[in-house]
């Protein structure tokens, strides 16, 4: 835990504040704290285990500081869990119960704003109905909801749903870490028809996205999609990460059943352009992450002339 300053004089467009972010040692939350930390936001951070976090209280005396110190604060909760096989009470505890603690420990002070972090399939019930994970931020998304209606916590709370994620180290639980690890150790990778919609966000893009947020006056109340409108089919994603790696044996379509209640036709509406910026195409964008993370290039044009942050 601990705070770090920056400077907010002379920079356009951003809102005076201190920023406090929940989950600072995870993906998002370490990308997301070096694109603050570059726009000069003031930062402070909580990094303590976010599985075993529900019940401790550490987090409300530098909170507070904040509070005093500049006067408006937005809490971020960059924290939880993402594997559906984890325990659905340590799921709940991480992804529902520690964040809403937060909120109802500090909602009755104005000087505080709240941002979570959802998933866009959260509102899909049936695939939500088989995932903990899922569950787990539709119950969070759901209460948000609520408490968005409040008329004193108007204004101060937004639930942003993400897309899939990638970037830093592969989440090996995921699709695109089983993936990783299919070809760091060229072992056969079976997985449905892969007819299932997605959309992929780099961590360092959505991180940019988040600061954007942050720098409005006022947010929506309720939740709010990061989308680009323009998902991809898992089955074109794996053919063309196999083909790039000159892998495609490796490839087993079709192996494995396609899960209940996927999103098959859903094209979700591309966010506005203030938030969204201009987030790198997936395809290239994953081709050239996974050449990083596994030290192997790929042929010329396989990928593209990127260079992720914290990739």
């Amino acid at each position: 835990m601990g705070i770090g300053h920056g400077t907010l004089e002379g920079l356009a467009g951003v809102r005076r504040q201190a920023i406090f972010v929940f989950g600072s040692n995870g993906r998002l939350g370490g990308a997301f704290l070096e694109a603050a930390a570059r726009r000069g936001m003031l930062l402070g951070s909580y990094d303590s285990a976010h599985d075993k976090a529900a019940m401790r209280t550490d987090w409300v005396k530098p909170l507070t500081l904040l509070a005093e110190r500049f006067g408006s604060v937005a809490i971020v909760f960059a924290s939880g869990l993402t594997d559906p096989n984890a325990s659905e009470a340590d799921l709940m505890g991480a992804n529902l119960a520690f964040p809403l603690r937060v909120i109802e420990a500090t909602a009755d002070d104005p000087r505080f704003r709240y941002l979570t972090i959802g998933s866009v399939l959260e509102g899909f019930a049936a695939l939500a109905a088989n995932n903990r994970y899922l569950a787990s931020k539709a119950a969070l998304g759901t209460r948000l909801c609520r408490l968005a209606g409040d008329p004193s916590l108007d204004g101060r709370i937004t639930h942003l749903r993400l897309h899939t994620l990638y970037g830093a180290a592969p989440a090996l639980h995921s699709f695109l870490g089983q993936v990783y690890e299919s070809l760091r150790m060229c072992r056969p990778f079976p997985m449905s028809e892969g007819r299932q919609l997605r959309e992929y966000a780099h961590v360092a893009d959505v991180a940019r996205s988040i600061c954007a947020l942050l720098g409005r006056e006022r947010w929506n109340a309720g939740a709010r999609d990061l989308s680009t409108g323009e998902p991809v089919m898992l089955r074109e994603l794996a053919l063309a990460v196999f083909r790039a790696f000159a892998c495609e044996e490796l490839l087993q379509l079709g192996a494995l059943p396609t899960p209940s209640g996927e999103n098959m036709e859903r094209h979700f509406p591309r966010a506005p352009a203030w938030l969204l910026g201009k987030p790198r195409a997936p395809i290239p964008g994953i081709i050239d992450w996974l050449s990083l993370r596994l030290g192997r290039p790929v042929p010329e044009g396989a990928g593209t002339t990127l260079s992720p942050s914290r990739a």
